[in-house]
């Protein structure tokens, strides 16, 4: 088990690990900007690389020494960047949008948030390792502190990622359309909550394509032309257009 853990990564994410470590008691760990490697110190039992993925190379390069044990937090670059620098490598992937907010009257005090929910049980991690051993220490390293725990491949990783795209970050965007064609008509914001707690709740039980609703699953073409003559940006027409178009035939084979 691994007991000195140094975390490389002073985001979200590695704020967060820090934080979570450290409330554990049989756990000691320490927090390194990705700026400050020279500041690394030897002698510890695993080494958490919590980063954004652009800036890896450029920080592993400037490890002085050949860690024991080490592993990332990204969720679409290869453990295998690792390895030069690692005698065992791997990842540990935490599957949720983690979000610091300062509390308050109260400075340089993180608080973590997921979806209004205490994140610690609400994070999903994922771990994975080219050696089985190290793999399974992981997982057992993972457990000890969180309620969900799963290995998985490389390639599962990547498509949760890819898919985590689709289903959170760009659902949001559409969020923030139709928020500003809320504004745009002086509606409060909050009308539209329900409806978009009882689709994810749907979703939760269903696969998603069996209880999709509106005109284009309808086929209502009137609706779909007036709501389009509404739209004055043309992106955003072709955008209307091309997911009425998916809605219709959810079933992709080519992904």
């Amino acid at each position: 088990m691994f007991t000195k853990i140094a975390i490389i990564g002073t985001g979200n994410v590695g704020t967060w690990l820090f934080k979570t470590i450290q409330n554990q008691s049989n756990m000691s760990v320490i927090s390194i900007s990705g700026r400050a490697m020279e500041r690394l110190p030897s002698g510890f039992d695993l080494y958490i690389f919590a980063l954004k993925d652009d800036v890896y190379e450029t920080v592993l390069q400037q490890i002085p020494f050949k860690m024991p044990y080490a592993v990332h937090t990204s969720g679409s670059l290869s453990q295998h960047i690792l390895a030069p620098f690692a005698e065992k490598y791997g990842v540990v992937y935490p599957y949720q949008t983690i979000l610091r907010e300062a509390v308050s009257g109260e400075k340089n005090l993180p608080v973590f948030r997921s979806s209004g929910l205490p994140v610690s049980e609400k994070v999903p991690i994922c771990v994975e390792a080219f050696d089985p051993a190290f793999e399974n220490a992981l997982f057992l390293w993972a457990k000890s502190m969180f309620n969900v725990v799963y290995k998985i491949t490389e390639k599962q990783r990547f498509a949760m990622h890819l898919a985590a795209v689709f289903a959170c970050n760009f659902t949001n965007a559409m969020y923030q359309i139709a928020f500003q064609i809320f504004t745009k008509n002086n509606i409060d914001w909050s009308l539209i909550l329900p409806l978009l707690e009882n689709t994810l709740e749907k979703a939760k039980h269903n696969e998603p394509r069996t209880v999709q609703t509106g005109p284009a699953v309808r086929n209502d073409i009137s609706i779909m032309e007036k709501h389009c003559t509404a739209l004055q940006n043309e992106e955003l027409k072709q955008l209307y257009q091309l997911v009425s178009k998916i809605i219709q035939q959810p079933l992709i084979t080519n992904l």
